[in-house]
Parts: C-alpha cells; sequence; structure tokens
C-alpha cells in the first residue's frame, strides 16, 4: 500500500469513527457526583525520593509540568499490551516493575495511572480516562490521563503511551470531551506529539491521520469511565460512567466479553477461558456502573487536604 493509498484508508476510517460520535452527542442522565482527588497519600514522599518526579516535572502552570512528565515516562515505560496486570496498581509498585527496564511493560490503563499519581504527588489534580469504543466486538480501547490547570480553567487530556496531548486548530490543549466534541463535528484536532508543533494545525493533523494516531482516538471515544476517587493505589470506590444516550454500555460489556471468549477458543488460547469466564459472571451479576452527569464530569475538582 503506498502513502496516497494509505492516506485514503486513514481518511476513511476517520470519516467513519468521526461519523458515529456525530450520532453520540446526548448524554444519559447521570448524578451529581463529586470526585475526590487526594493530595494526602503518604506514599507520595517515597515516590517523590525514589524517582526524580519533581525534576522532571519543572516549573510552570499545571499543564506543561504535566506534559513535561507525560514526555519524561513515555520512553522510561516499555508497553506491552498483554500486560496480565499482576503488579499491584500504584505508581511505586509499577514503576519498580518496568521503569527505565526492557524485559518488563504495561499497557495503557497502569502508564496512565504512574502518570495521574505522579501528578498528584506535586499537587496537580490528575485522574485516569478510559476512553471505550462503541463495537462490542472490538477488544481494544484506550486509557490516558486528564490533570486539570487552573489557568486554563479545565482539565487537558494527556496520553503516557504516546506522549502527546490534544490540540484543535486554535493550539490550545484540550480536554477529552472537548477533543470527542471536535472530533463529533468532523473538525481538524491531533495529537500532540514530542517535536510537533501546533502552529500549521490543519498540516499537523493530516500527518498524524495518515500515521493512524487520529482514528485510533476517535474510535476509541465512543464513552468514558474515571475513577471516584483519585489517589495513591486502588481506592476500592469503584469509577463512575459517562455514557451517551442510545448506548447499552453493559449489553456491550457482556457481549464484548463473550466475543472474547470466543477468539480464544478459535485462536488457540484456552488458558484465558478461565478468567473471561469469571469475568463474565462477574458482569452478569453485579450490575453496571453509577452514571455522572456531564457537568459533574467536566466540575474543576473539589480538594480534598
Amino acid at each position: 500500500m503506498n502513502k496516497q493509498e494509505q492516506q485514503a484508508v486513514a481518511q476513511e476510517l476517520w470519516d467513519v469513527y468521526c461519523g458515529i460520535l456525530f450520532h453520540l452527542q446526548t448524554w444519559q442522565a447521570g448524578g451529581e457526583i463529586t470526585l475526590t482527588y487526594r493530595f494526602d497519600c503518604p506514599e507520595y514522599a517515597a515516590l517523590l525520593a525514589r524517582y526524580p518526579v519533581e525534576k522532571a516535572a519543572g516549573r510552570g502552570s499545571a499543564f506543561a509540568r504535566a506534559l513535561r512528565l507525560c514526555r519524561w515516562l513515555h520512553p522510561r515505560l516499555k508497553h506491552m499490551s498483554d500486560y496480565d496486570n499482576h503488579v499491584p496498581c500504584n505508581s511505586l509498585a509499577l514503576l519498580g516493575y518496568c521503569f527505565e527496564r526492557e524485559d518488563a511493560g504495561i499497557d495503557c490503563l497502569n502508564k496512565a495511572k504512574i502518570l495521574a499519581e505522579c501528578c498528584l504527588a506535586l499537587g496537580i489534580p490528575a485522574r485516569r480516562v478510559c476512553a471505550y469504543p462503541l463495537s462490542p466486538y472490538d477488544m481494544d480501547n484506550h486509557v490516558m490521563t486528564e490533570i486539570y490547570d487552573a489557568a486554563l480553567q479545565k482539565w487537558a487530556l494527556l496520553d503516557p503511551t504516546s506522549g502527546c496531548y490534544f490540540a484543535g486548530e486554535e493550539g490550545v490543549p484540550l480536554s477529552a470531551l472537548e477533543v470527542r466534541q471536535k472530533m463529533a463535528s468532523h473538525a481538524a484536532v491531533t495529537s500532540v506529539l514530542r517535536g510537533q508543533s501546533v502552529r500549521d494545525a490543519k498540516a499537523l493533523f493530516l500527518r498524524n491521520l495518515v500515521r493512524g494516531d487520529n482514528a485510533y482516538y476517535a474510535k476509541n471515544m465512543a464513552f468514558f469511565a474515571v475513577d471516584r476517587v483519585n489517589g495513591f493505589g486502588e481506592s476500592g470506590e469503584g469509577a463512575v460512567l459517562l455514557a451517551p444516550e442510545g448506548v447499552n454500555v453493559e449489553a456491550r460489556t457482556l457481549q464484548n466479553i463473550r466475543y472474547r471468549m470466543e477468539m480464544a477458543r478459535t485462536s488457540g488460547y484456552p488458558e484465558l477461558l478461565p478468567s473471561l469466564a469469571k469475568w463474565l459472571e462477574r458482569a452478569q451479576t453485579q450490575g453496571g456502573m453509577p452514571r455522572i452527569s456531564r457537568a459533574a464530569f467536566c466540575a474543576p475538582p473539589q480538594i480534598t487536604p
């Protein structure tokens, strides 16, 4: 496939995924749930003592510091999409397992957790954002990190897996919902990687479109989940869901697990079936996540000292 053919395929995928988002712009009713951001976790002191987080972040706005952290972590965390989550999901355990190691990698969920905790340790409100595709026949989703910048008066989305942030033609860092809204409008919105400039946002959009980046992110913008409590490790409080009207997330989840089980059987991975069966049983018995309203999702953080 030559470059012109690659661009045509990338453009078609972009058009399809943006078209899906166009039809999913009204959100399900949700509660005015207050998300919690913890800056008092005692483990942060060990994190800052063990790793040069403060030096990597440098000075400046919350966004500038978080972006430096994102791009500092990116080449130091090997990516492994089939990572099995055997290490506790907290920054100290995860960094101890894989930081600057070629023989140990983690997935996007855990990279987003590391970045969020590094930001929280520096007093920057941060949270993981789990972003999902619409299709139940898609075994992929993506997890990124949002930080709140008081100067911008909004959330900004960062992806530690790619070391990027997101911007439109205005060149301003965008939140997950702002990225999604621009995609639904078929506007030129793009990831911004290290070394890339947003001075000519349209040219950058086309460059990253051919790479496949923009269509990939658009695919994974159907609905979102965020943790109720954002601090060191897993709080046990679970997550809340922001989903559009007309999307039955619970039915999609059940069908997605069944599809994974089918693929495990037909692709020669029967060892995955027991864990998938347990996941299916939990999904059938536990019910769905609580819904959060769009306003509560976008609200400035209420800080827990």
